[in-house]
């Protein structure tokens, strides 16, 4: 693929002084041949912006669309060029930002690269404070490439050539990250994988109509129109680092590591970029998350209680993110994988905290409302307190080696009746109250 220009392509809604600077910018980035904006429905004058005349602009009349809809309207309407990058108005691109994106979009299967940045979450984020930051930084970076299923859609480069493979954009979703989230996933069904590039950075002068902008979206629910497409009720592109993070090995080490429910994927594939010398695998119940994994890792379809796992060997680590409590016979479980573990081997598991203060709030109440999402998904079969976390590994053989905390902080409330809470009880901790999940690793 030659480097012969870019076309940018940014979608924007009543961000008029946003647009103006990210425009200015543009002009002194390299790399671009052409740009389109398309105005989604903005009633802030954008339209009238001088800026604007000459290139290649699409309004609607009828008010704010999908963000399928707005960006299949500028493929459809404008010739694109051999790289296109997405973006919002409110980044501005380093200078060097599309040439080096349109570097990592040469590799193999590269399907999308993205920048690093102010603003973004997980391995995209950067501290990024100013424009001058912006250019300090850009011109000491260099390239390293991570792999990574969780890239942001707020400014992101694609190949025509993996465009015109995948298709067009689903319109019938309604936010930017449900759009780009269900074309990522049709990305990895054909092979392809997301780059982020460590030297093309952004800096993101954030939206001047956040809270607009955000009311708009939350007006549309795309939630069952991605559970009937993709028959999942997760969809879990950001690894969670906190369990991974948990394997503590040398770098180069050659581990083993099964992870059980692996979803998509992302777990694995964010060990795989710690610990490149790793082989994974993944059991999965959900057929349709397992032919997303099954292009990161060796992934099969099956259920942990069934007892049987389908690879041979032993694990070096044995991983339940968020598992166990879904489980007819959690301990069960455990006492099977025992015998999957290696010598000094390991499981290392996520387990929702019953006892945080929302739930006891509830209690105290006399309620126990059940959701679609968080701890009391309703798809939970076993609950879990720290001391009856700690007691089922025990009771196994195990020996429990770290136990760690993900503590969100509390409101004022919730801290004052936690404390209320502890007068009450001469065994327990505010960690008990305060904890969302609880981390752990226990040997064999």
């Amino acid at each position: 693929m030659k480097i012969s220009g870019t076309t940018v392509v940014i979608t924007t809604y009543n961000q008029k002084e946003s647009l103006v600077r990210s425009l200015q910018w543009l002009a002194h980035v390299s790399g671009i041949s052409d740009i389109v904006i398309v105005d989604n429905g903005s009633t802030d004058g954008t339209s009238d912006l001088p800026e604007i005349r000459g290139g290649g602009y699409i309004y609607f009349d009828e008010g704010f669309q999908s963000y399928g809809k707005a960006w299949n309207a500028a493929v459809d309407n404008f010739p694109m060029s051999e790289t296109i990058v997405f973006m919002e108005p409110q980044y501005i691109l380093g200078r060097a930002c599309i040439t080096r994106l349109i570097e990592v979009l040469q590799r193999e299967k590269c399907g999308i690269a993205a920048p690093m940045g102010n603003g973004f979450e997980g391995c995209q984020e950067i501290n990024i404070d100013t424009v001058d930051t912006l250019n300090r930084l850009e011109e000491a970076a260099t390239g390293t490439f991570l792999h990574s299923l969780d890239i942001a859609h707020g400014v992101w480069a694609i190949s025509r050539e993996a465009l015109e493979e995948n298709g067009r954009f689903e319109e019938s979703l309604f936010d930017p990250q449900n759009v780009f989230m269900d074309y990522k996933l049709r990305l990895i069904q054909k092979g392809y994988q997301f780059m982020v590039c460590s030297n093309a950075l952004v800096y993101n002068m954030f939206c001047e109509c956040a809270d607009t902008y955000a009311s708009v979206i939350s007006q549309r629910d795309d939630r069952e129109t991605l559970k009937n497409k993709w028959h999942m009720n997760y969809f879990n592109l950001l690894p969670n680092r906190n369990l991974a993070n948990l394997i503590e090995e040398e770098r180069e080490a050659p581990i083993r590591v099964l992870e059980i429910g692996c979803d998509l994927g992302a777990t694995l594939l964010e060990i795989r970029n710690k610990y490149p010398n790793s082989q994974l695998y993944g059991l999965e119940i959900n057929e349709s998350a397992a032919d997303i994994a099954v292009h990161l890792a060796q992934v099969q379809v099956g259920n942990i209680e069934d007892k049987e796992i389908p690879f041979t060997g032993t694990f070096d680590y044995i991983l339940f993110g968020d598992v166990l409590e879904h489980l007819r016979d959690p301990q069960g479980a455990l006492r099977y994988c025992k015998e999957k573990l290696s010598e000094h081997g390991a499981i290392v598991a996520c387990v929702p905290n019953l006892m945080h203060i929302s739930v006891m709030r509830q209690l105290i109440n006399g309620r126990f409302q059940y959701e679609d999402t968080g701890l009391l998904d309703r798809s939970h079969i076993h609950f879990f307190t720290y001391y009856q976390m700690i007691l089922m590994f025990q009771e196994e053989g195990y020996m429990v080696e770290d136990v760690r905390n993900i503590l969100p902080p509390l409101a004022p409330q919730d801290r004052e009746l936690a404390e209320k809470l502890l007068e009450l009880s001469g065994n327990t901790d505010m960690h008990m109250y305060q904890s969302f999940q609880y981390l752990i690793r226990a040997r064999k």
